[in-house]
């Protein structure tokens, strides 16, 4: 049963991360890269239901692979206890973290956006608003989804060097997790020196993520 339950919940995550890497790269083609607080700010009020969607979508991304780590960390007590508590408290710091970056870009940064229009101080608020503008790499939100993405890389590290010692018939997904986790603790050591490349990994590492969870979902093995 808990293999089951970690290959549904693996599945529930790879459609809304496929569904997250398709709207962010519609997003993009449609609005460019966004690299300065003015564009950031286009971003926010011109792309409309896009914007939405993206971060409904990113909020429900964030629930099912909380809960697939928690499934997965629930089956590695039996194989290393040590490594489940440790993966599943950076798992809960990632799903905190992250709640309040998508979360943010849906309820306080259109208030922000609001305030410009009508605040004696528009200054104040088109800079704040800036700062929660996720996708732009020099805001706050953007630092805090960085570094969500690079605590959960210490858990996918974890559980994926227990899958490729423990079952060799689940090695591949292994693997995969332990790479994800390396290219996104790689991205927020990019974010932090400024690197815009080594910053890239956290979206690299959502790629190899992606191909995790379509390696755990297709295996007809079992983990027990």
């Amino acid at each position: 049963m808990r293999m089951e339950n970690v290959r549904g919940w693996a599945a529930v995550s790879l459609f809304f991360t496929a569904v997250w890497l398709v709207l962010m790269v519609f997003s993009v083609s449609q609005t460019g890269a966004v690299s300065t607080i003015e564009q950031a700010l286009d971003y926010a009020v011109n792309s409309g239901l896009l914007f939405q969607a993206t971060y409904v979508n990113a909020v429900l991304v964030t629930l099912a692979v909380t809960v697939f780590f928690a499934y997965l960390s629930e089956f590695c007590k039996s194989l290393n206890p040590g490594f489940a508590v440790t993966g599943i408290v950076f798992v809960s710091v990632y799903c905190l973290l992250n709640l309040f970056v998508y979360f943010s870009q849906i309820t306080i940064l259109p208030r922000l956006l609001a305030a410009v229009h009508t605040s004696a101080n528009p200054e104040i608020y088109r800079i704040l608003a800036g700062q929660f503008v996720q996708l732009w790499p020099g805001s706050v939100t953007a630092i805090l989804n960085q570094l969500a993405y690079g605590l959960l890389g210490i858990p996918s590290i974890l559980f994926g060097i227990l899958l490729i010692q423990h079952r060799e018939t689940w090695s591949l997904a292994g693997w995969l997790l332990v790479l994800n986790g390396m290219a996104c603790i790689i991205g927020i050591f990019g974010t932090v020196a400024g690197n815009s490349l080594l910053a890239a990994g956290s979206v690299a590492g959502g790629a190899l993520f992606l191909f995790a969870m379509l390696a755990i979902t297709m295996k007809k093995g079992t983990l027990s």
